[in-house]
């Protein structure tokens, strides 16, 4: 269609739904010389990643800045122009369009998952059909859209606000916590105890739209090397085995190493497996001490 998908003669807001991630609105447009439905799509905490933006232009999803069916926030958009037969103007594709629609709420973010996973696959063998660009590179236009902002010299965080999902993430953390998925119920409690006490977690539940798409090996390190005051780890037999626990690990120590005998490193003990790199004489506190007095202990060992 022709115009910004916006601007024009006549704008009827029709139908709205949502799903965790996304608001979608759809309207029907009459710019005087075309007439069409409007599919927009709004993130409900945004900027998006690199990676999803990418995922945008490989649909064929342009931006408009200032959308009125959010509230003049920016929103995404596609067009598509109504198609009538002669003798009914409520046939043709009107009854294509609708129904295409009534599904995004189950439909969309499950589909760029699919995507996402399919461009995965393909890279393995050194192929791609996603715009995406090279890792440094995303990482530079994230930061560039404040999805993630420069890191700097590692320092007491700001405390979070809220209990929603932050627009970005912070500069730095005060704590990263590395788990398996077996004690995923003790670290989100953890977390929580700490995030309620004024201080910055690096939860991967607290920022699902970040991780989303994300190379998630160079987004970890950037995580559990840089930008976090200590890493609290659940040292199990799980742990030791899982391909993206064993990445976290080895992020951290090498930022253990760099801190050239300052704490780091903060293990909790699930069972008695050793980590390789993880000196035994290292401090560790057993899990069957309580999460709620591990927590308490945290957040004394951050106000010294």
């Amino acid at each position: 269609m022709s115009g910004d998908g916006h601007t024009a003669m006549k704008v009827n807001s029709m139908k709205q739904t949502e799903d965790d991630k996304f608001l979608f609105r759809f309207t029907f447009i009459d710019t005087g010389g075309d007439k069409g439905f409007i599919t927009h799509y709004r993130p409900k905490h945004p900027p998006l990643s690199s990676e999803l933006r990418s995922v945008f232009r490989y649909l064929g999803l342009q931006e408009f800045k200032d959308c009125p069916e959010f509230d003049f926030e920016p929103c995404y958009y596609r067009t598509l122009q109504l198609v009538a037969s002669d003798d009914n103007p409520f046939s043709g594709n009107v009854e294509w369009a609708h129904p295409t629609f009534d599904v995004h709420d189950k439909q969309f973010s499950p589909a760029i998952e699919h995507l996402l996973a399919a461009n995965t696959a393909v890279e393995a063998v050194g192929m791609t059909f996603l715009p995406f660009e090279k890792p440094a590179a995303r990482m530079r236009a994230d930061i560039a859209s404040n999805v993630v902002k420069p890191a700097k010299p590692a320092k007491p965080a700001k405390a979070a606000t809220g209990g929603g999902l932050a627009l970005g993430l912070p500069d730095n953390f005060d704590v990263a916590i590395s788990f398996a998925g077996t004690e995923r119920a003790e670290a989100e409690k953890l977390a929580d105890i700490i995030r309620a006490a004024g201080y910055a977690v690096f939860y991967d539940n607290y920022y699902p739209e970040h991780l989303w798409g994300k190379n998630l090996p160079v987004f970890f390190d950037e995580i559990f090397r840089k930008r976090a005051r200590f890493c609290v780890m659940f040292v199990s037999k799980e742990y030791r085995d899982r391909k993206w626990t064993s990445l976290e690990a080895r992020s951290a120590q090498a930022r253990a190493l760099e801190e050239k005998g300052n704490e780091y490193i903060l293990p909790i003990r699930v069972d008695g497996t050793e980590l390789e790199g993880l000196l035994p004489t290292i401090g560790y506190v057993p899990i069957n001490t309580g999460i709620e007095k591990i927590g308490e202990v945290l957040v004394k060992k951050l106000q010294a």
